[in-house]
């Protein structure tokens, strides 16, 4: 919920004058009998605690700044002029709480700032997309410089240098006005899937010479504007690009495993298959992490967990049988890669939730300069 401050107790500043016998006078009101009541002390009782006024105004101050010594210090002073101040006793023994060890711990662990789970502008978002586009820019340089039969090694070398020059370029102009670590996640993961799609496509279609140097550049520039769209219009957090690359990913591994049991050994059937599977994790992951707030780190750890599942059903399987039955082997390294990421995405059902002690911090509060005081508690419930 949201962080809300809540007026715990206000005490008044001024109290009628009542008489001895408990009757209260006005000049300008009848005789009012209170049976039982008791007369709070004035705030000044005398001329001569008039100074010590300063020293509860200063007190106060400090207390509310967070200088619990200097503001006991000046509470202390007080009491010394008018030991029945209404309001400094309390004040000097919440500034003595305070000071304790065990105190002062609890407000720094329990009054931490609300994160909030949006995803704000970040410099190592810039830097990484700025490292990829430059080794993107210089691949690009090379493959181009492939196509043009490029003669001279230093041709290489200066077709790279300045392609590498206006990866880096771009992207530092592109993004001075900053950019999350989500929408770098998102423009960086759309060049490598455009590498692998391009090279994936080079045996999907049979292709060799230039056509399949052009498919490879083709697929990295084409990947990289997708990218570069869903970074600005969908704008998705780092866990959701993670969660979307881990689906792309996985659903390629296990279509894999179990397309290598076939006997037959079409090339292109193979890595057509493979394409339209990778392609299809992508979007559906795509699509699922809309809903979800999930972080970079839990999608590392089902993905770690994957990768133990599948090596729990290679091993177990290779233990109970031997090295000549090749297609349960990748069946079970499959079926443990399944099991592990389903075990890893249950186990980990809690990694993103809130901790179970809200953050609460009590503070001094005053309505106004003569109005009042009382104590305030900011929380996150």
């Amino acid at each position: 919920m949201l962080l809300a401050p809540f007026v715990l107790a206000v005490l008044v500043a001024a109290q009628p004058v009542t008489a001895p016998g408990g009757v209260a006078r006005s000049s300008d009101s009848p005789t009012v009998t209170y049976s039982g009541a008791v007369s709070a002390p004035p705030l000044v009782p005398s001329d001569e605690a008039c100074a010590a006024e300063s020293d509860y105004v200063a007190g106060f101050d400090a207390l509310v700044r967070g200088e619990d010594a200097r503001a006991l210090e000046a509470l202390e002073r007080v009491l010394q002029v008018c030991p029945r101040h209404p309001y400094a006793p309390e004040l000097a023994r919440l500034a003595r709480t305070r000071m304790e060890p065990g105190a002062r711990l609890a407000q720094d662990t329990l009054a931490r700032p609300v994160v909030s789970s949006e995803e704000g502008p970040s410099k190592g978002a810039r830097a990484s997309l700025t490292v990829v586009q430059t080794l993107h820019g210089i691949t690009q340089g090379i493959l181009l410089c492939e196509i043009s039969d490029c003669q001279d090694t230093r041709a290489y070398v200066a077709v790279s240098l300045l392609g590498g020059g206006a990866g880096a370029a771009i992207s530092l102009l592109a993004t001075r006005s900053g950019m999350t670590q989500g929408q770098a996640a998102a423009i960086n993961s759309g060049t490598v899937w455009g590498f692998g799609f391009g090279l994936a496509s080079i045996g999907s279609f049979d292709l060799d010479g230039d056509s399949s140097t052009g498919a490879v550049m083709a697929g990295a520039l084409g990947f990289t504007g997708l990218g570069i769209l869903v970074a600005e219009l969908a704008r998705p957090t780092a866990g959701q690009v993670s969660l979307a690359n881990s689906g792309g990913l996985w659903s390629g591994v296990v279509a894999a495993l179990l397309m290598a049991t076939q006997s037959n050994s079409d090339t292109r059937a193979f890595f057509g298959i493979e394409q339209g599977v990778v392609g299809a994790g992508l979007v559906t992951f795509a699509l699922v992490s809309r809903n979800l707030d999930i972080s970079r780190g839990r999608v590392l750890l089902i993905d770690a967990g994957g990768i133990l599942g599948g090596l729990v059903g290679l091993s177990a399987l290779f233990l109970a049988l031997d090295d000549d039955h090749g297609d349960a082997l990748l069946v079970g390294t499959a079926v443990g890669v399944v099991a592990g990421l389903g075990t890893a995405t249950f186990l980990t059902r809690d990694f993103d939730g809130p901790d179970d002690a809200p953050a609460v911090s009590v503070v001094p509060a005053t309505l106004g300069r003569h109005g009042g005081l009382g104590l305030a508690v900011l929380g996150q419930f």
